[in-house]
């Protein structure tokens, strides 16, 4: 190798990144004349990249995001190097020294070659990383020709002298203790970072101080802690062999490869993690299998078991009833034979009923976390927009794979059963002397129902049974538990500007990247150390990154809106008392919480319950004379009778209708409760707002919460749910075909089930008239009865950045950190749900209520944001 002649510009052997190469010039051959070279001016380096992009690495020169902040690589090229010269500086004609390149590279000068390469990686770069800003490149190419003679090699940052000196070396903080001071030597590819073992006492969820960043990239966990307690580590910046880079980079085109980001994350199992840090270390990070009671096996089994029993009664009153020709003597419409054949048999299949109906609702709850934490993507997709909730089981909702929504088909046929109990038994003439009988094909019927109940409580528990990944830790009931998921997720910017979407299709729109967002444990890409719980994405490829609110989506957004009025008002979902301020922000209420939907539901009860009066106590139509059934009322041989059949299976049917209507109000406002209470402007309480779970608890266990919370409307509405079970239960059984001295077979009613009827009815419609006032703070822009809508409200710094929802082990530990039941109530957190300023932006959502005399937290990122504004 040549030393440099004295005014000869040269480059150290020792700089970080190799100099760019001029061409040579011929020049004259005096003797004694010195001979150099001219050089192109040298670049400044762009900004260095984490130790553990190391020269090898190919994929960072082409390819993604880091090919912005990689060092400047060479490529092994088989020509001389192309001088470019800058056309506006002119480089006085200095004296050569001799060509010191390999002996190999003159032959093989080909500048058709060269043209071709760097057309190829022009094609490929506008194929393989669309979108990619490369104004930094023409910039640094700017700076590089115009710069002059003051650098005579590259500096890293401002690492390096205009020597060449050593560079100073650069502080990654947040690195754990462990790693190398000085880099491995580089190798063909990028090399994984050994995942060290935390140190002891560190949390189980350790959320890593991540790398810097670049503006727009996905935010990072927040609340680290596991990296907060290690030093900083001074790494420099990786030596890159020329040779190296250029197989590297030549490898990259060839494979189409991409550098790991850093900010990219990494699905992992607790098999992993157990396998990194061992079990003993990993004891206290919890299972992603946790199933609610009513999915467990003891609760489908007791299912299954009583719908056994069912068909063994069934069985036994039908042949037994077969055989002897009936059962007991009658001994009249009233007294306790009475109750025990016509309103015994439907209670129990009411039960029964409630039953399944309680499992199918807890299915829908936890279904959409199962497929966010299945490993298939076609599982996640469109997870994130599936009910949470069957509002009402009057019409059946398919949901799942065959193994969820073939129950929920049988579930809803189960509603048939009442109707049919009611009908189950029958008087008949036996040797002159009238007995209560089994009707054959009801019975029979029933047996079939039954049958196939149990089939299909035995598919649903051999489905949870097997199901090793729910991706859950605890039971997501309430607010703070879908908080506590998401509390760390990378993907809270894409929900920012769904908060006043109308519909779930414009939400579903915005968020059309986040379709196969995941639910589980995560750790970095790029094998850093540290693990964490969450609703999250990989973020590894260009078409997941976030979406900015752009024009596209807000005009899509604006297509699913319905269109302002003459007036400025939304011509949706507003009710004829709601005035001027059902805007954006109070446009929405269920469909069967409209004030047009109530009131039709009261004249229909009231026009109901006049003519039930009017027609029983007429003098000429009263009821408590009988009445012709018009049908053939003697029973067959298999004790059917239609008059008695169509009188005690259709009111029946009339009364579960009306049952299963009163259920979607009591849904709907267990639904919207939290969210009510959240709407007061002086906020509530967590175990009145964030920790209320109406929406997942069983009937009765829901009136109990809201007497104890003072939510008397929901304790009051959701007691008189459950109790209208009895309109079915009672309405089946006020009539009976029966033959009075004159031979005439009349309809006869039993007056006490008819007056208990009556007032059900009655209180039926007192429910519905207490549901008018009050339904302001039921009002929200969009429903919640999905992930997606709910995460939009708690996607904010507020929630996300509480420590109270972060690395929570279990719901006792949030609830701990909540501070919930500790100290006076008047002292406690209160939370409310409004408008905040963020970023400069106002912004809906969930938040603490701040008193006057509380300090306010005014967060970095915040002051950043109003100084860019």
């Amino acid at each position: 190798m040549n030393l440099p002649q004295p005014g000869q510009e040269h480059v150290e052997p020792q700089q970080p990144y190799p100099p760019l190469v001029a061409h040579p010039r011929p020049t004259s051959s005096e003797p004694g004349q010195s001979e150099a070279r001219t050089l192109v001016p040298h670049a400044p380096s762009p900004p260095c990249l984490p130790p553990r992009l190391s020269s090898s690495s190919s994929e960072p020169e082409l390819y993604g995001p880091d090919r912005l902040f990689a060092p400047a690589q060479v490529a092994r090229v088989y020509s001389r190097p192309v001088v470019v010269e800058n056309p506006l500086r002119r480089i006085p004609d200095l004296p050569l020294s001799p060509p010191s390149y390999p002996p190999n590279w003159q032959p093989t000068f080909n500048p058709a070659a060269m043209a071709e390469f760097r057309d190829e990686l022009a094609r490929l770069e506008g194929v393989v990383t669309p979108g990619v800003d490369d104004t930094p490149y023409i910039q640094y190419a700017i700076e590089a020709l115009t710069r002059g003679d003051r650098d005579t090699g590259y500096s890293a940052g401002e690492a390096s002298s205009t020597n060449g000196g050593t560079p100073v070396p650069i502080i990654f903080p947040g690195l754990p203790q462990g790693y190398p001071a000085q880099p491995q030597q580089p190798s063909y590819g990028p090399a994984p970072i050994p995942l060290p073992v935390p140190v002891p006492g560190a949390v189980p969820f350790p959320s890593p101080t991540p790398y810097p960043i670049q503006p727009g990239a996905a935010k990072l966990p927040r609340g680290s802690t596991y990296y907060d307690q290690q030093p900083p580590t001074t790494l420099e910046p990786p030596r890159p062999d020329p040779r190296a880079s250029a197989d590297s980079l030549a490898s990259s085109l060839k494979q189409g490869q991409r550098l790991t980001q850093a900010h990219e994350w990494m699905p992992v199992s607790r098999q992993h993690i157990v396998s990194k840090v061992s079990e003993h270390k990993a004891a206290g990070v919890p299972a992603l299998n946790f199933k609610p009671t009513a999915l467990r096996t003891p609760a489908l089994l007791g299912l299954i078991a009583l719908s056994l029993v069912m068909i063994a009664l069934l069985m036994l009153a039908a042949i037994y009833s077969e055989l002897h020709r009936g059962l007991l003597p009658y001994e009249g419409t009233y007294g306790s034979q009475y109750f025990l054949f016509r309103v015994l048999p439907p209670l129990v299949g009411a039960i029964l009923l409630l039953y399944a109906q309680f499992i199918v609702t807890t299915m829908f709850r936890i279904l959409p976390f199962v497929g966010l934490a299945s490993d298939r993507r076609e599982d996640r997709e469109g997870a994130l927009f599936q009910d949470l909730y069957p509002t009402s089981f009057l019409w059946p909702r398919l949901v799942g794979s065959w193994q969820t929504w073939v129950p929920i088909l049988i579930t809803w046929l189960m509603n048939l059963t009442v109707p049919l109990q009611n009908s189950l038994f029958t008087v008949i003439l036996h040797d002159g002397v009238w007995v209560w009988a089994t009707v054959q094909g009801v019975a029979w019927t029933l047996v079939a129902f039954y049958i196939v109940l149990a089939a299909s409580t035995v598919v649903v528990w051999s489905y949870w049974a097997k199901l090793d990944n729910t991706g859950l830790i605890w039971d997501p009931r309430s607010i703070a538990d879908v908080t506590a998921i998401i509390s760390d997720t990378n993907t809270a910017e894409d929900y920012h500007g769904t908060q006043l979407a109308k519909t779930r299709d414009g939400i579903r729109f915005a968020l059309r990247r986040r379709t196969s967002d995941r639910l589980g444990y995560w750790t970095w890409k790029d094998g850093r150390p540290g693990f964490w719980y969450t609703l999250g994405s990989p973020l590894d490829n260009l078409n997941t990154l976030p979406l900015g609110r752009d024009q596209l989506v807000g005009k899509q957004m604006a297509k699913n809106e319905e269109a302002p009025g003459p007036d400025g008002r939304l011509s949706g979902d507003h009710d004829i008392e709601g005035g001027p301020w059902v805007q954006g922000r109070d446009r929405y209420l269920p469909w069967c919480l409209r004030s047009s939907q109530l009131a039709l539901f009261v004249i229909a009860m009231v026009v109901l319950i006049a003519a039930i009066l009017v027609v029983s106590f007429n003098p000429v139509t009263n009821i408590g004379n009988g009445f012709l059934p018009q049908l053939d009322a003697a029973p067959t041989l298999s004790a059917f009778s239609a008059a008695n059949f169509l009188y005690s299976f259709l009111p029946s049917l009339l009364g579960m209708i009306l049952f299963l209507l009163f259920q979607s109000l009591d849904m709907n406002l267990r639904i919207l409760q939290p969210w009510a209470s959240l709407s007061d402007a002086r906020g509530a309480r967590a175990e009145q707002s964030l920790l209320v779970d109406y929406a997942a608890c069983a009937p009765l266990q829901v009136t109990l919460r809201a007497l104890r919370n003072r939510h008397w409307k929901v304790a009051i509405t959701s007691l008189h749910s459950t109790l209208f079970i009895l309109i079915p239960v009672l309405a089946g059984a006020i009539f009976m075909a029966l033959t009075p001295r004159n031979g005439v077979v009349r309809m006869y009613p039993n007056m006490p089930v008819f007056t208990a009827t009556i007032a059900l009815l009655v209180v039926y419609l007192f429910s519905i008239v207490a549901l008018f006032p009050g339904r302001r703070a039921l009002r929200m822009p969009h429903a919640v009865t999905c992930l997606a809508e709910i995460i939009g409200y708690l996607a904010n710094e507020d929630v996300l950045g509480d420590l109270s929802f972060k690395q929570c082990r279990s719901r006792a530990e949030m609830l701990s950190k909540m501070r919930v039941g500790m100290g006076l109530p008047e002292t406690q957190t209160r939370w409310t749900f409004g408008v905040a300023t963020e970023g400069g932006e106002e912004v809906l959502g969930v938040r603490k209520a701040r008193r006057f005399t509380e300090k306010r937290v005014v967060r970095k990122s915040q002051i950043r944001r109003r100084a860019m504004v």
